[in-house]
């Protein structure tokens, strides 16, 4: 029999190899940032992503990605980066609308060209009950890059959202040019197309959605 297929097919083993990356990463991060003698920015960016490898856990490890976090914006006070990466965390990990909020307004402030950032704040003012101002963000985001794919999807959603299928499905469709193998953008023109009442074409989108995301 082909033992390596089944080996290959068995989720735990796949959980086991991120488990084990993870590890190997914290490690070397905690190399860089406790004996490698970095200083200035260079130290602030190894805290930085030691940080965003802890910031998904509770307790210990969240709080000690939160001081990461605030020493590397200590050490380089103007990093607009440092400010994004912790009002993320706020938002995904601690639901902090607040604290997310004020992070990303100082990111923007610092680089306002960067359209991530907008995306970004976009998702916190929608999770404050702000659509206007989420679609206000997501419409600047991508007037600085007309080819964020995050900017696409979240706008076709909020279009979606609203009823406004045309503009979603034109947003939607955009993005799945930019990212053809995103199996997520397929299933939300599923979605899309199924309230415009397209049935075939949103089983056409839910096939190809699984069949992305069954090759992983």
């Amino acid at each position: 029999s082909d033992l390596h297929g089944s080996a290959e097919a068995s989720p735990t083993a796949d959980a086991n190899v991120v488990l084990e990356q993870h590890r190997k990463a914290r490690e070397a991060c905690d190399k860089l940032v406790d004996t490698a003698g970095l200083n200035g920015r260079d130290l602030a960016e190894a805290l930085l992503d030691r940080a965003d490898l802890a910031a998904p856990e509770t307790g210990k490890a969240y709080t000690q990605a939160m001081a990461d976090y605030e020493r590397a914006i200590a050490l380089v006070p103007d990093l607009a980066d440092a400010y994004w990466r912790r009002g993320k965390a706020n938002l995904l990990y601690a639901r902090d609308l607040t604290a997310a909020l004020r992070d990303l307004d100082t990111a923007i402030r610092l680089e306002p060209s960067n359209s991530q950032f907008y995306v970004t704040r976009a998702s916190i003012q929608s999770w404050n009950g702000r659509p206007e101002l989420a679609m206000s963000d997501l419409n600047q985001a991508l007037s600085l890059d007309p080819e964020n794919v995050h900017a696409l999807t979240n706008r076709g959603l909020a279009y979606s959202n609203d009823g406004n299928n045309s503009r979603a499905l034109a947003d939607f469709d955009a993005a799945l040019k930019l990212a053809p193998n995103d199996s997520g953008v397929y299933g939300f023109r599923a979605a899309a197309r199924r309230q415009a009442g397209d049935e075939k074409g949103a089983k056409a989108d839910d096939e190809k959605m699984m069949e992305l995301w069954l090759k992983g």
